[in-house]
C-alpha cells in the first residue's frame, strides 16, 4: 500500500485535524487543559485532575524527603524507553528524585538502564509461554520473582510505582497495589498487551498513547491520554523543519540515508526481505547511505551482503543515538513498535513499516494502520513465500527513492501525529499520583 501522495498537505492537515490517534473520541472521553488543574480528562463520567508542573511546585517539593519512583517492566527498548524519557524528565524537575528501574534478567535491559546512569534490580520472572513448555520452572520462578518484589518494595519504599508493560512489570505492579502504593501503567501500543489488561484494574491511572486504546481497558478506574514518552533528545527533533528538504533535488547538497530497524533484538524476518529488495534496487540506492540495525544474529552476514554489492553502508547489531540517525534519514524501513513510532513522528522521518506479523493480537500491524491512515507511513506486510514480501518492499522502496515531494507530504503528516511533550505529560500524573508523607502506607 502506497500513501496518497496525490493530496496536499492542506488537505492532509484537515483530516488531522478531524482524527488524531493521540487525541480522544468525542462524547467516550473528555482531555483538555485548564490554568487552574493542568490536565482533566473524564472517562466514563470518572474525573480526574492531573496538576501541571510548575517551578514553584518544584521548589516545595524540595523542601520534602526526595522521591522514590520505581519503573518495572522492560524486556525491550520499547518498554523501556518511555521509563527512562519520563524518568530524566522527573529528575530534571527534581534532582534529588531517585529512580530505580525493576526488571527481567535479559541483558539488553540491564545493559540500556545502565548506558542512562540509572539503577537496575532483576526479577527471576518467566514469560506466559514458560508455562507450557515448563510449568514447574513458571511457577517456581515467578513465585520467586514475587517474594523479591515485595522484599524490594520493603527495601526501597517507593512514593509510586509506574508499570511499563511486559510481564516483567507484573510482579511489582501487583504488590505494590496490595501496599496501597500509587500505581500508575502506560500502554503503548494501539492494542493494549496482556498485562496491562490485567494490571489496569489495579492502577490508580493508565495513560495510553492512543485514544482507540479506551475501550479496551474497560476495568480500568482512570486513563489519560498522554502520547508515548520520548526521549529528551528526540523530542526536540519536532522543531525542526520536516526533513529540512527543499524542491531541489537532494543529492545536490547531501547524501540520502536510508535507515533500517529491526528494533533492539533484531528482527530475522525484516532483515532478509530488506537484502532481497535492495539487491532489486541496488543500481538506485547506489547515491544513498545505508544504516542497518540488524541484532545481534545477522550483523556479519548483513554486512558482507553490502560489502558485494558494492553500497555505501553502516550496519551495526544496536544502535545507541538514535537522535543523530533519525536527524540524517530520509527514509526509514521499520517494525511498527509503538515507541519507534513516536520517535519516528517527532523526527517527521517518512517510513515503510514491516509489522512484526506473531506480535500479540497482531498489535503492531494495528500502530502501523494507525500512521498509514494519516498518510505519514507504507504498510508493508509479511506474505508466504518470503519473496513476495520483498518484492513489495522493492515496489514501496522504489516509489519513494526518488519521489522527494511524497516523502516531504509524509514527513508533515508525520509531524502532526508526534507527541513531543509526552514525557513531561507522563511525569505530571506520576506526581499528582504520589500521595502526601502524611497518607503514606508505610
Amino acid at each position: 500500500m502506497t500513501p496518497d501522495c496525490t493530496n496536499d498537505v492542506t488537505k492532509t492537515s484537515q483530516r488531522t485535524k478531524d482524527f488524531h490517534p493521540y487525541l480522544p473520541h468525542q462524547g467516550l472521553f473528555r482531555f483538555s487543559k485548564s490554568a487552574k488543574h493542568g490536565l482533566r480528562c473524564q472517562f466514563a463520567s470518572r474525573l480526574v485532575d492531573i496538576p501541571r508542573f510548575n517551578s514553584s511546585t518544584s521548589n516545595k517539593r524540595h523542601m520534602n524527603p526526595p522521591s522514590t519512583i520505581l519503573f518495572a517492566g522492560g524486556g525491550t527498548g520499547g518498554h523501556l524507553f518511555p521509563g527512562i524519557a519520563a524518568a530524566d524528565e522527573l529528575r530534571r524537575r527534581d534532582p534529588s528524585t531517585r529512580v530505580v528501574f525493576v526488571g527481567s534478567t535479559r541483558s539488553i535491559e540491564s545493559t540500556i538502564v545502565a548506558e542512562h546512569g540509572l539503577e537496575h534490580r532483576m526479577l527471576p520472572v518467566e514469560p506466559l509461554p514458560t508455562l507450557k513448555r515448563n510449568p514447574l520452572r513458571f511457577l517456581f520462578r515467578n513465585w520467586a520473582a514475587l517474594r523479591e518484589a515485595i522484599r524490594l518494595l520493603k527495601e526501597l519504599r517507593p512514593d509510586a510505582v509506574v508499570g511499563l508493560g511486559g510481564y516483567a512489570s507484573a510482579p511489582i505492579v501487583w504488590a505494590a497495589s496490595r501496599r496501597r502504593i500509587p500505581v500508575i501503567l502506560i500502554e503503548q501500543n494501539v492494542i493494549p498487551g496482556r498485562t496491562t489488561r490485567l494490571l489496569s484494574r489495579f492502577a490508580d491511572h493508565v495513560c495510553v498513547s492512543f485514544s482507540e486504546s479506551i475501550s479496551r481497558l474497560p476495568k480500568a478506574r482512570h486513563i489519560v491520554v498522554t502520547g508515548n514518552p520520548v526521549r529528551a533528545s528526540i523530542a526536540k527533533l519536532y522543531n525542526r523543519n520536516s526533513l529540512e528538504l527543499t524542491d531541489e533535488e537532494p543529492s545536490t547538497f547531501k547524501q540520502q540515508q536510508l535507515l533500517i530497524l529491526g528494533g533492539s533484538q533484531g528482527a530475522d524476518s525484516l532483515n532478509v526481505a530488506v537484502m532481497a529488495a535492495i539487491k532489486k534496487l541496488a543500481d538506485q540506492l547506489k547515491t544513498w547511505k545505508i544504516v542497518h540495525q540488524t541484532g545481534p544474529r545477522d550483523a556479519e552476514r548483513t554486512r558482507s551482503q553490502y560489502q558485494e554489492l558494492g553500497l555505501t553502508f553502516v550496519v551495526e547489531p544496536f544502535f545507541h543515538d538514535m537522535a543523530e540517525l533519525y536527524s540524517l534519514s530520509d527514509l526509514v524501513v521499520s517494525r511498527s513498535g509503538a515507541t519507534t513510532l513516536a520517535e519516528l513522528a517527532c523526527a517527521q522521518t517518512p517510513m515503510i513499516l514491516l509489522p512484526y506479523p506473531h506480535a500479540a493480537d497482531d498489535h503492531q500491524r494495528a500502530n502501523a494502520q494507525a500512521f498509514v491512515d494519516h498518510n505519514a507511513a507504507v504498510l508493508v506486510e509479511h506474505s508466504t513465500p518470503p519473496e513476495t514480501t520483498a518484492d513489495k518492499l522493492a515496489d514501496a522502496l522504489k516509489s519513494l527513492i526518488d519521489d522527494v515531494a511524497c516523502r516531504k507530504r509524509m514527513s508533515h503528516a508525520a509531524k502532526k501525529l508526534a507527541h513531543p511533550d509526552a514525557a513531561q505529560m507522563f511525569a505530571d500524573v506520576i506526581e499528582a499520583s504520589i500521595r502526601p508523607a502524611s497518607q503514606e502506607p508505610h
